[in-house]
């Protein structure tokens, strides 16, 4: 708190006129607590022993045999029960006040956890009753607010006060008058500090004192000052506004204070609760170490890719920038002309090895079959034969899905109906479903699709197969379709094991399958297929739980 010239007056001199009266305010209520506590106490205590002599007495009538032993205890514990607050403990260790039984783990004073405090005592006085076997507890607490002590001083309190009200008023009229020029000059140059609309000094003019020049310089100052503050307001508004009209979230990190983000900032940590922690726990000594790095992470299951980048403001190292700029579309796309290339690469060279190898095969499968029917062979040996036809078979199979992915058949988009080609898709695979007992769903959209019809179901129809591979103990497989002006989105959903996150990094890979009797294909053309399309695949997985494949495809109005 700033110490004014009106509280250098005020404070001593109330000090030196209103010490004397506390101390002996102070005193006297002191002396007054002391006394009605010795009062307090000596009564209950007096009290208690008076009910220690009825007691004795009325043991004695009890061995006289003039009273019943019960009518006795009855008498004492109805006087005792007439004293508020007075609890008796008898000889079976119950507890009873008012005429009621008393927990007594739940009184602190019982306990010895009750202490007492600067403002109130606690006490408790404790009588036997030798000839019963009981005890007397009576606790009493003192207080300077409670009791006859307020009633007792209230002249003394009312004498203090009023003195007091006389000190203060005096010390604030005298020091108002000896310190209101130099508040005004203070109260002047806080407007200046604060930056706001300065108001008129209210010192006369014709003051030629210390304090008359002062204000005139003052006044001077103010002039020159809101020049340059106008100035000042320019150059802050058009750095606000080229800081918040950029698509970068920035933030001002400063040793010891709260950072400060711009516009873009708050909307991207609002959006995505996990970059707004990690973005908060950064500290200044961990961005002197580092210059630039990328966050990724999921968000609604999906993984999103940040751009991060460091920079010290100034020697000192008690300031940083930090920027973060969404790139997850751009690292999309990356990842999906990388795939493109590597895919290309790949069929060319599975195109060549295929075609290498499937003629020796024929030959080897004719050679297999034309001595199976000139040979007398044994049964083992025929088995052995049979084994060699069918995995000269399964190579062919291989070869051809192989060709198939290096030479796929040309697009030919049409306006189609998702739901007439998922409907056909389901009566063929209902056989399938029910045996891997698989429940299938179709959410009726009637969406349309430029796309080829062919390509659709053989999309639909691989990526519908490895959903029910997925669910080893059956599941629920839904197909939905929903989308935007522009473009349509269909989503094959199942509730199987999911994949991990570098599962779903190589499932488009050519010959990468988590299946033993896969080839490794099927989603590879199912890529293929799509981009030929003019389409788009995605698909979020989590373990346990599902996958989530989403075509997006060119809607009817698009494409007219």
């Amino acid at each position: 708190m700033r110490h004014s010239i009106e509280r250098k007056i005020l404070i001593p001199f109330l000090i030196i006129v209103l010490l004397p009266s506390f101390i002996i305010g102070a005193v006297s209520m002191w002396s007054s607590y002391q006394s009605d506590k010795q009062f307090k106490q000596a009564t209950a205590s007096e009290h208690l022993k008076s009910l220690d002599r009825y007691a004795e007495n009325l043991a004695r009538r009890v061995q006289n045999g003039t009273m019943s032993e019960g009518d006795a205890k009855a008498l004492i514990k109805m006087m005792i029960y007439e004293t508020n607050g007075l609890y008796v403990e008898d000889e079976k260790g119950e507890l009873t006040s008012d005429g009621e039984v008393t927990n007594s783990a739940e009184l602190d004073w019982y306990n010895g956890e009750a202490e007492s405090s600067w403002f109130v005592e606690r006490k408790v006085l404790i009588e036997q009753l030798e000839d019963w076997n009981w005890t007397l507890y009576s606790p009493i607490e003192f207080s300077f607010y409670s009791g006859s002590l307020p009633d007792i001083q209230k002249y003394t309190l009312l004498i203090s006060i009023f003195t007091g009200i006389i000190a203060v008023q005096f010390t604030i009229i005298l020091s108002y008058n000896l310190s209101k020029p130099i508040k005004n000059l203070a109260d002047f140059c806080k407007q200046i500090a604060l930056g706001g609309q300065v108001k008129d000094l209210d010192i006369k003019e014709t003051r030629k004192d210390e304090i008359g020049v002062l204000s005139t310089s003052l006044k001077e100052m103010v002039q020159t000052l809101d020049e340059r503050n106008i100035q000042i307001d320019k150059i802050k508004q058009l750095n606000e506004t080229i800081l918040n009209s950029v698509h970068v979230g920035m933030v001002l990190i400063t040793k010891g204070s709260e950072s400060i983000y711009n516009k873009a900032a708050h909307k991207m940590m609002n959006n995505d609760a996990i970059l707004e922690r990690r973005v908060k726990q950064f500290t200044i000594h961990e961005t002197s170490k580092r210059e630039e790095e990328i966050w990724d992470h999921k968000v609604n299951e999906e993984k999103v890719y940040y751009a991060v980048n460091y920079m010290v403001i100034g020697g000192s190292g008690k300031r940083s920038i930090m920027t973060f700029e969404d790139i997850t579309h751009r690292r999309k796309l990356e990842l999906r002309v990388e795939r493109m290339s590597r895919l290309a690469s790949l069929g060319e060279m599975a195109s060549g090895i295929a075609h290498e190898i499937r003629n020796p095969l024929a030959g080897i499968k004719a050679t297999t079959e034309l001595l199976i029917r000139r040979l007398e062979l044994s049964d083992d040996q025929l088995t052995l034969t049979e084994n060699m036809l069918l995995d000269i078979d399964r190579l062919n199979k291989i070869i051809t899905n192989t060709l198939q992915f290096s030479s796929p058949m040309n697009a030919a988009p049409t306006v189609v109906r998702v739901d007439d080609v998922v409907r056909s898709l389901f009566v063929v695979m209902e056989r399938i479903a029910n045996e891997k007992n698989v429940r299938l769903h179709q959410v009726e959209s009637n969406a349309e699709l430029m796309v080829d019809r062919d390509h659709l179901r053989q999309i639909l129809l691989n990526l519908m197969i490895n959903g029910m591979s997925a669910m080893p103990e059956g599941g629920d497989l839904a197909i939905d379709c929903h989308g935007s002006e522009n473009d349509r989105t269909i989503t094959i959903t199942d509730t199987g094991i999911g994949m991990s996150d570098d599962v779903i990094e190589k499932i488009f890979d050519p010959f990468y399958t988590t299946r033993a009797e896969g080839t490794g294909l099927g989603l590879s053309i199912v890529h293929q297929l799509v981009v030929q399309n003019n389409g788009e695949i995605d698909v979020r997985s989590t373990p346990g739980k599902g996958t989530t494949f989403y075509l997006t495809f060119p809607s009817r109005e698009e494409e007219i």
